[in-house]
């Protein structure tokens, strides 16, 4: 059993590189081209973006009225 180089798993990478890309922007395609799924995708990243930064406001010590 041999080991493949360092050259061939970079020139791997290289080639699977345009594929990846290639499904990423079909699923970007497929989402932009359905308004059902453009809105769900916006709100859940909206959504997402505002618990992050309530979470890195929290840990920095900032707390609501209630607590």
């Amino acid at each position: 059993m041999t080991m493949a180089t360092f050259t061939d798993i970079l020139a791997g990478l290289g080639s699977i590189t345009p594929w990846f890309w290639a499904r990423f922007t079909d699923l970007i395609d497929l989402i932009t081209g359905n308004s059902l799924l453009l809105w769900s995708v916006v709100m859940a990243i909206v959504a997402g973006s505002v618990g992050l930064i309530l979470k890195v406001v929290r840990r920095f010590g900032v707390k609501g009225r209630r607590s």
